[in-house]
């Protein structure tokens, strides 16, 4: 397998349309952490130029697997509209469908392994900007870390599940036997205080998430290692429970406490909301409430006053099923759940190629599957799903690491029949 990396490809011709949309690609990636609306803006002008390649320049688009998915969810959001409970505004809400073109518009961009490397830096690079300027604010202003929670440009739920796929990426390069040593140190000192800010959003799905992909990577790359993890991760909330002062009582260590995690307001709020959510689709098995704002309804199903609701219920699959009813929990879960096979099969291909897959792509098809585990424990707790900040980097992510290793997809059948064509004629 080799996707070219001669040095025609590292002096990139700024005038071309393939450099112009890497540029973009590289902007949407810094500023995914940093402004939702310069991301959206910047994934339109990327579509424009995708479209304009597509039509006029013969770009053939990326083949990801996952288009029958996508528009079968599609289809079944558009046929829902008329039964919508507020029609208006689920008509509104497929603009989220938008999001889905970074899958196609990311995959065409992971061309050569220069450009891979460019990208990843590109994605640690806006991670690495938020965390430390939410550190530095809140040691300037309250001298302590730990003070309160990160959430500088978006609110602690969504910076913890972007930071948490922004490390597992960076862990796919740090796992890859392949990766030189310069990318791994740099990679690894770059990494640091994202995990810091990463902590300091105290999100409790995202930690989660950071676990479950770390230990599907370590699953796939190094087992031997995943016993070591695992050890540590009983081992370390042991060794902080046996420390003086009890540091259990300050900062975001509380949200560690088992009686917190299943006693805690969070908790106690997120199961009422998920009662609410299973009435909802009780009454409405079939079509669901539409995808709408659920404050409106909120009051007539979760019964608790004091429940602090919003116009979501902080699950993906709960809130699949509310809005689209069973057959669209269905669709969706196959399209969050679709990735990972994908990936999976694309990691065995690269391993056992003719000429194993270079580290960058290797790096990124463990990247993406660790992201995807990630992103898909997370959202069992977090609307992430409809959450558009972290859905666009979660798509874009998918779509590099498939479009790097649907080259490596063809390249290897092409050597394959040259292969068999050659015992032929011997």
């Amino acid at each position: 397998m080799n996707i070219s990396s001669g040095r025609a490809d590292k002096i990139a011709d700024w005038r071309s349309l393939a450099c112009w949309q890497l540029g973009l690609l590289v902007i949407l990636l810094l500023a995914a952490n940093l402004s939702i609306a310069v991301s959206q803006v910047t994934l339109g002008a990327c579509l424009a130029l995708f479209l304009v390649r597509w039509r006029f320049f013969d770009l053939r688009p990326t083949r990801t697997r996952l288009e029958i998915p996508a528009l079968l969810l599609l289809a079944w959001a558009l046929l829902m509209i008329p039964f919508s409970t507020d029609p208006g505004q689920s008509l509104v809400f497929t603009r989220r469908f938008y999001l889905f073109s970074a899958l196609w518009i990311a995959g065409t961009v992971a061309t050569d392994l220069r450009s891979l490397k460019i990208l990843v830096w590109a994605l640690l690079a806006g991670a690495l900007a938020i965390s430390l300027y939410g550190q530095i604010r809140l040691v300037i202003q309250t001298g302590d870390l730990f003070y309160y929670r990160l959430g500088q440009m978006s609110n602690p739920m969504t910076s913890g599940c972007l930071l948490m796929m922004v490390l597992l990426v960076v862990a796919g390069f740090l796992l890859e036997r392949g990766t030189g040593w310069r990318l791994r140190l740099g990679l690894a000192a770059g990494a640091l205080p994202v995990f810091v800010g990463l902590i300091e959003t105290m999100t409790r799905s995202a930690w989660l998430g950071l676990v479950a992909g770390l230990t599907v990577m370590l699953l796939v790359v190094r087992p031997r290692w995943l016993v070591v993890f695992l050890a540590l991760l009983v081992a370390v909330p042991l060794l902080i429970g046996f420390l003086p002062g009890d540091p259990l009582s300050r900062g975001y260590l509380p949200r560690l406490k088992p009686s917190y995690i299943l006693g805690g307001r969070s908790t106690q709020e997120r199961v009422t909301m998920w009662r609410g959510g299973m009435a909802m689709v009780k009454r409405n098995p079939l079509v669901g409430v539409g995808d709408r704002d659920l404050r409106e309804l909120g009051p007539d199903y979760f019964g608790d006053q004091d429940t602090h609701y919003s116009g979501h219920l902080h699950s993906n699959p709960v809130m699949l099923a509310v809005i689209w009813g069973v057959p669209g929990f269905l669709l969706g879960t196959v399209f969050l759940l679709a990735p990972g096979w994908l990936l999976w099969s694309r990691w065995r291909l690269g391993m056992a190629a003719l000429d194993r897959a270079p580290p960058e792509v290797m790096s990124w098809i463990l990247g993406a599957l660790g992201v995807w585990a990630g992103f898909f424990v997370a959202g069992l707790t977090e609307w992430y799903f409809g959450d558009a900040e972290t859905m666009l980097m979660y798509l874009a992510i998918l779509g590099i690491a498939l479009g790097a290793s649907g080259k490596l997809v063809a390249t290897e059948c092409a050597d394959a029949a040259d292969l068999l064509q050659k015992d032929a004629h011997v």
